[in-house]
């Protein structure tokens, strides 16, 4: 079993599950681009992720075609296609789920109270590099 970190689309909306004990549970298909490790042929990787807890709650929040990372505990196996012919499948039991929903791209939230820079502040980029006079 290998820890692994996915980067990447959902194929599917999340189906919400419970656990015997009532818990919450989460799976869904993951699509990650692996062309950046093999330049000779592009190409994608479908993952199952399975989701408990709070991570499972994460997941339920994303929807098809949104972007998600996950980290947990990667797995292979192996199953024979209806054409006889032997495939792998890749299974993530996710430990952390992170999607665009929950991510916070432009940083932290404004405090409230908190103003915003007038736009005729003198501390602006008036375009020429190290203009600061410094005397020692």
């Amino acid at each position: 079993m290998l820890i692994a970190n996915l980067y990447g689309r959902l194929g599917q909306d999340p189906v919400a599950r419970h656990t015997k004990s009532g818990g919450a549970m989460a799976t869904c298909s993951v699509v990650v681009d692996v062309s950046a490790y093999n330049s000779e042929s592009p190409a994608s990787q479908w993952f199952n992720v399975l989701a408990f807890g709070t991570a499972a709650e994460e997941l339920l929040r994303a929807s098809k075609g949104q972007m998600v990372a996950c980290i947990g505990k990667l797995t292979r196996g192996e199953y024979t296609a209806k054409d006889g012919t032997t495939r792998e499948q890749w299974s993530l039991v996710a430990d952390s789920v992170v999607t665009a929903k929950a991510a916070k791209p432009t940083g932290r939230a404004r405090t409230q109270g908190q103003q915003q820079r007038p736009q005729n502040d003198s501390r602006r980029d008036t375009g020429a590099p190290f203009d600061d006079r410094i005397d020692f």
